[in-house]
């Protein structure tokens, strides 16, 4: 009788182990979402999904060629987000899974007719869904960004679409935005987002003599108080990476064409104060960097004082172009909220506090050259910075 009972409590506890594996689904039974696309186009909301083959993601024996992986990209329109979602799962052959996106791209046209609040409303909605995505905004066509492929048959799970803080901590240009930092800056009052801007590069690379189009951050669009208020392309956002605390190399032309210097984790500071009533904004920069090449012989002091000259003119120029815009580039209106909140309720206009050429009042930018590469001698520790 014992061994009966004790052969019945086996057969249930197995039941109850086997019972967990029922609904399993092996992964090619599942459909796997990396990228989002929202467009509007003629009063419809169209929406692109990029969809990845996992073929390559895994480690593949050393032995075995290596194939480019398949990407499909799906498509649907509707008067909605999620109409648009739902005319997509009509034609889907296995379920879609959103677990695993990684980024979303608005076009401009979609930014402009106010379609981020709606996408948000659908995408808050979702279980499956995270805000650990890498957003984005573009003028190409979604199907062009969703079908840029990396060189070498390397996964589109390490393009900049799906992994741009990989390059940016190379070169710090333009600080790429996961979404839930995008939602929490265009919600702070006096608020500016900017927003990363991709495109589609055609010409510089090419895989067998045959043209190979690649993604490129090349602009910001400035979302202010939630709406779209223009974007700027990539040669006039130079100043903003000298604001941005996340930046930790980037490339640095000499005034005087004498150097290319490469400048290293700047500390900024934006100082915010009160004059005859005014909103007035004193900007102080410090940094560090060295010499990457020299073009002709000359003084550390004198490197020094072209690099920070050449960034004070990038943050000018960025804030004066604001100025034309509309747009408070330096997101100077925000950081005085922060500080003068009562200040600020009282001078703001439709929740923008308004500024003028005379507003920012001072950039100090201090700059230290500590060497000259890996194979030079540090120029500051042998006393070197006189005699170059």
């Amino acid at each position: 009788m014992v061994r009966t009972k004790r052969m019945i409590a086996v057969v249930l506890a197995a039941s109850i182990l086997l019972g967990g594996c029922w609904n399993a689904r092996d992964i090619e039974q599942l459909i796997y979402i990396d990228a989002i696309g929202v467009d509007y186009v003629n009063h419809k909301v169209v929406v692109y999904l990029q969809i990845l083959g996992l073929s390559n993601i895994a480690k593949k024996e050393s032995n075995t060629q290596l194939t480019r992986e398949p990407v499909s990209v799906a498509k649907g329109e509707g008067d909605t987000y999620v109409s648009a979602i739902y005319q997509i799962y009509t034609t889907t052959q296995q379920r879609l899974i959103w677990s695993h996106v990684h980024s979303i791209v608005f076009t401009e046209r979609a930014l402009k007719h106010g379609k981020f609040d709606q996408v948000m409303d659908a995408l808050d909605r979702y279980q499956e869904f995270r805000y650990s995505v890498w957003s984005f905004a573009t003028k190409e066509s979604l199907e062009d960004v969703f079908n840029a492929r990396p060189i070498l048959g390397i996964s589109v799970l390490y393009s900049q679409l799906a992994d741009p803080k990989d390059i940016y901590g190379q070169f710090s240009y333009i600080r790429p935005l996961l979404l839930f930092r995008v939602i929490s800056e265009r919600n702070e009052p006096n608020g500016v987002v900017r927003l990363p801007f991709l495109s589609v590069e055609k010409k510089p690379w090419t895989e067998n003599k045959k043209p190979l189009p690649q993604l490129k951050i090349n602009g910001i669009c400035f979302l202010q108080n939630k709406e779209l208020k223009g974007c700027l392309p990539h040669e006039q956002v130079a100043g903003v990476r000298w604001l941005e605390k996340e930046t930790r190399r980037t490339l640095l032309k000499s005034g005087k064409k004498s150097a290319l210097l490469v400048m290293e984790s700047p500390r900024p500071k934006i100082i915010p104060g009160l004059e005859k009533g005014r909103p007035i904004f004193r900007i102080s920069i410090k940094t560090t960097g060295y010499v990457t090449q020299l073009f002709q012989p000359t003084r550390i002091a004198l490197l020094e004082k072209d690099a920070a000259r050449q960034i004070e003119a990038e943050v000018r120029s960025l804030y004066d172009r604001g100025l034309k815009l509309g747009i408070d580039t330096l997101e100077l209106g925000h950081s005085f909220y922060r500080k003068f909140p009562r200040e600020w309720h009282h001078l703001n206009q439709e929740g923008v506090l308004p500024l003028t050429p005379d507003s920012l009042k001072s950039i100090e930018v201090e700059v230290k050259i500590t060497d000259g590469g890996i194979s030079k001698v540090r120029q500051r520790k042998t006393g070197a910075d006189d005699r170059r």
